[in-house]
């Protein structure tokens, strides 16, 4: 299934955050997903996502915008 919105992707995460530790590739959708939010809407667009799901307790840190 192709992901064309911001909101698809964050559903995946949201979907996938639970299964961190649990499933074996639960980390590598989100780090997929944060990546193409970042190439398809920015940066700052991924790193809102990464606070706003308070991704950071998980290992996920906000880039520095370029």
């Amino acid at each position: 299934m192709t992901k064309d919105t911001l909101e698809d992707w964050i559903q995946t995460i949201e979907e996938e955050v639970m299964f961190v530790n649990v499933k074996q590739y639960s980390h590598n959708i989100i780090s997929v997903a944060l990546r193409a939010i970042a190439e398809d809407y920015g940066i700052a667009a991924a790193n809102k996502v990464i606070e706003d799901l308070d991704l950071e307790r998980l290992g996920w840190w906000e880039k520095e915008k370029i």
